[in-house]
């Protein structure tokens, strides 16, 4: 009786022990596939490896006994870990119920503390309004339009920006905010754009294999505005707040004032990892018009004026300031 009943704990220690180790394996086996898809996507796929001078090669041999020695959701952390290696504002791990986790913080995202939208309507004198799901606000002071783009998100929101537009015809010059703008579509950004333009404007997206793809931005809406514009940037102002100015830059009745920009030149797409874990990254990029990358470099504004959060915390916008003094001076 005591030789059978140790027979039967040792049989099921043995299922335990078994049980642990098929899951294990599993998650060794599931998190290696993920790291080694990670990796040979991003060798595939990133542009930036060359600019930012990354052995990638290396990297992998860093962090595969990472993934190896991993765990069940531990591979969220050697993935980060790797990604955060490429410095790349775009890149995002996404976990398995879809919440994006940012892989680096670009360092001059710290102009994001230095603006306060409460400090603009103290200027302007009045509470902005809003409207395109609250991704827009607007007023008119001195005769001066002002318009605030919180981002560049897809949306049908952006159709609002029309209707603004007429609002402000009659002002006689414009300051467009995309300050604290961590962009979004490139989509969106052509369709404000296409509202200052008469004639069709290029812009390009080259690829990691050297593929360029050129394309116009054509005069959008029933109504252009021509009048003075001046554009206010920032550190926070990144991607397609990037875009955005340097491509209107073209325009001799457009001024960017403010501090450089974030540096997010990517284009980014999402892929997913044979488990359903899923990372953005870049695949492409854009270029300023000098022909330097937009990653890294950022915009540099025609006037360049920095904005302190003392300066916030004093009610104090010295680029709103210099860009009302533009327009007058225009």
């Amino acid at each position: 009786m005591k030789k059978n009943g140790l027979l039967l704990v040792f049989s099921f220690l043995f299922s335990i022990s078994c049980s642990d180790l098929i899951i294990e394996n599993n998650d060794i086996n599931k998190n290696l596939n993920d790291f080694e898809s990670a990796w040979k996507t991003a060798k595939q796929v990133y542009p930036f490896f060359q600019f930012k001078n990354i052995d990638w090669d290396s990297l992998y041999r860093k962090y595969k006994p990472f993934a190896l020695a991993s765990k069940g959701d531990e591979i969220y952390n050697v993935l980060f870990d790797l990604f955060r290696e490429l410095k790349d504002g775009h890149i995002e791990i996404h976990t398995e119920g879809g919440f994006p986790v940012p892989t680096y913080l670009w360092p001059r995202d710290i102009d994001r503390k230095s603006f306060s939208q409460i400090v603009v309507s103290n200027y302007i004198g009045k509470q902005l309004k809003l409207t395109g799901k609250n991704n827009i606000s607007y007023e008119i002071f001195d005769n001066i339009g002002y318009i605030y783009l919180s981002t560049f998100e897809k949306g049908s929101w952006i159709n609002n920006f029309d209707n603004i537009l007429d609002y402000m015809k009659n002002t006689n010059g414009l300051i467009l905010d995309v300050r604290n703008n961590g962009g979004g579509s490139s989509t969106t950004s052509d369709f404000v754009i296409s509202r200052f333009i008469k004639q069709p404007i290029q812009r390009k997206k080259i690829y990691a294999d050297g593929q360029i793809k050129q394309w116009l931005i054509q005069p959008g809406g029933s109504f252009t505005y021509t009048n003075q514009v001046v554009i206010l940037v920032n550190g926070s102002s990144f991607s397609a707040a990037e875009l955005l100015p340097e491509l209107m830059r073209q325009l001799s009745n457009v001024t960017i004032v403010g501090s450089i920009t974030g540096g997010g030149g990517g284009s980014n797409d999402v892929y997913t990892l044979p488990s359903g874990k899923r990372i953005k990254m870049p695949n492409s990029y854009f270029t300023r018009l000098d022909g330097k990358l937009i990653e890294w470099n950022g915009i540099v504004p025609d006037i360049i004026v920095e904005q302190t959060e003392a300066d916030k915390n004093n009610g104090r916008d010295k680029q709103l300031e210099i860009a009302r003094l533009t327009l007058i001076q225009k």
